[in-house]
């Protein structure tokens, strides 16, 4: 599914960024891109973005979180946010 029109990037290009990542690295949507070679351009795509990066990140749990892991708080978040954001349709 194409994620940013401006750049023609796909869900499936963004993903692709995390198989260079290190265990424990976060990585930003600004980092994404720029793995990309490109930056967003409206900007419009950011929210989906971090959303595509937390699901893939959580689909691969790391094997060593902790009880305190910052991933794991992150998407915890991003999903309770879509909760709102379905109860307030």
């Amino acid at each position: 599914m194409i994620v940013c029109s401006c750049r023609v990037l796909t869900d499936e290009d963004f993903t692709s960024t995390l198989a260079t990542e290190l265990p424990g690295c976060p990585r930003s949507a600004a980092d994404a891109y720029r793995c990309l070679g490109c930056g967003p351009e409206c900007g419009r795509c950011l929210i989906t973005v971090r959303q595509i990066l937390a699901d893939a990140r959580a689909a691969a749990r790391c094997h060593d979180c902790t009880e305190d892991c910052a991933l794991r708080d992150m998407v915890e978040a991003a999903n309770s946010d879509e909760v709102l954001l379905d109860a307030a349709e």
